[in-house]
């Protein structure tokens, strides 16, 4: 279910999903109501918002998840950090919403979980017998690209084994923040084909459904930030990864890894994340070159295929984030978003996509409900 929460100064776009089991969960996207507005007076909107709907709206539910998208980080996310104290995994990343605002905010939220910071640096949020782990907004400033994303993933392969999971098992998604994508992204290819090898991450077993996108963090010498998601608990027989072979080629084709997109089967319901999505073929080819509106529709098509696949259509989808290179394209992609998704809570970023031909990405959760009592409860 969608629904629209107004205020003076900011709004908010909300999907709910109920099953058959205790958890309710939400997608959350704040947007600030730019009009003139400084930075702190949008934060203040924001977060106002936010705490307006977790004592209206969405009384009961917790913060899993915040992703805030910054026009200016680096000197943007102090301010944020002081403002918001909340504990949960934090993701902040110079991403600038095309709304003309300046900061825009996602919030994953679950009534009926206990939530905690681990000793490993990750957040829990428990109910029965899985324990989400979020982390996020994870850095370091070794020398270049490569090296950033091998420490990354091997602090995080540490985390996960103090919790008694690993990446090949446990991980489910990752998002990889790439400062300069055009020049950077190549290293970051490199790291994560290596340390996939060495967990047996490989075209014949399986990869992470992820996306790897333009977004700079704070501090300017990093070059790669990294959010992840995994559960503890999860057994192989809920997780499947989805191909689309009419649409989409293995990213292993052109040297890359990970999975286009996977979904996970609790016994009320289906998760279903999306990779980020771009205008290519079932060859590897870019469709559509420097065509805005005829490489989103064909994104479109290729994300549809991937969600018929799962099972879902569009009318499951919680939330999309749609990242463009040109931020000339704004209008025109707001507009066909506009007709095509009215309803449909989304955010609109600035973020270079891996390969310079694509104008656009996107990424996209969806969840449906499901009667299958040979899975565990969510």
């Amino acid at each position: 279910m969608n629904k629209l929460f107004k205020q003076d100064n900011a709004y908010a776009e909300i999907f709910s999903f109920q099953g058959q089991g205790e958890v309710v969960e939400y997608h959350v996207l704040i947007h600030a109501r730019a009009e003139g507005r400084g930075f702190q007076q949008q934060l203040d909107a924001v977060l106002d918002c936010y705490e307006q709907l977790k004592t209206q709206e969405l009384k009961g539910a917790t913060a899993v998840l915040k992703r805030y998208f910054l026009s200016d980080v680096a000197n943007q996310a102090d301010d944020v950090l002081l403002a918001d104290t909340s504990d949960c995994a934090k993701s902040i990343i110079g991403q600038a919403p095309l709304d003309g605002s300046k900061i825009g905010l996602w919030v994953y939220m679950m009534t009926n979980v206990s939530t905690r910071l681990l000793p490993s640096g990750l957040y829990e949020a428990r109910h029965g017998t899985f324990r989400h782990l979020w982390n996020a907004s994870a850095h370091n400033t070794a020398q270049n690209s490569e090296y950033q994303t091998r420490l990354l993933f091997n602090e995080y392969i540490m985390q996960l084994a103090q919790e008694g999971c690993t990446l090949a098992d446990n991980c489910i998604r990752t998002w990889l923040f790439v400062n300069d994508v055009d020049v950077n992204y190549g290293g970051v290819v490199a790291a994560r084909n290596k340390i996939f090898f060495t967990q047996g991450l490989t075209e014949d077993t399986h990869y992470i459904a992820s996306t790897g996108i333009g977004g700079r963090a704070q501090d300017a010498q990093v070059m790669t930030q990294m959010d992840n998601y995994a559960i503890a608990g999860i057994n192989k027989e809920q997780i499947h990864y989805l191909y689309a072979p009419t649409h989409l080629n293995r990213t292993s084709d052109y040297g890359v890894s990970f999975e286009r997109g996977t979904y996970v089967d609790y016994r009320d319901r289906r998760h279903v994340i999306i990779s980020g999505t771009a205008s290519i073929n079932n060859k590897g080819q870019i469709e559509h070159p420097k065509d805005i509106v005829r490489q989103t529709h064909r994104m479109w098509d290729n994300v549809e295929a991937l969600l018929h696949e799962a099972d879902t259509s569009y009318d499951d989808v919680a939330v999309m984030i749609v990242y463009l290179r040109d931020l000339a394209d704004y209008d025109v992609v707001r507009r066909l978003y506009e007709e095509r998704f009215p309803d449909k809570p989304r955010i609109i970023v600035h973020a270079p996509v891996c390969r310079s031909g694509w104008l656009i990405e996107m990424e996209c959760m969806a969840l449906k409900s499901t009667d299958n009592a040979s899975m565990p409860e969510f």
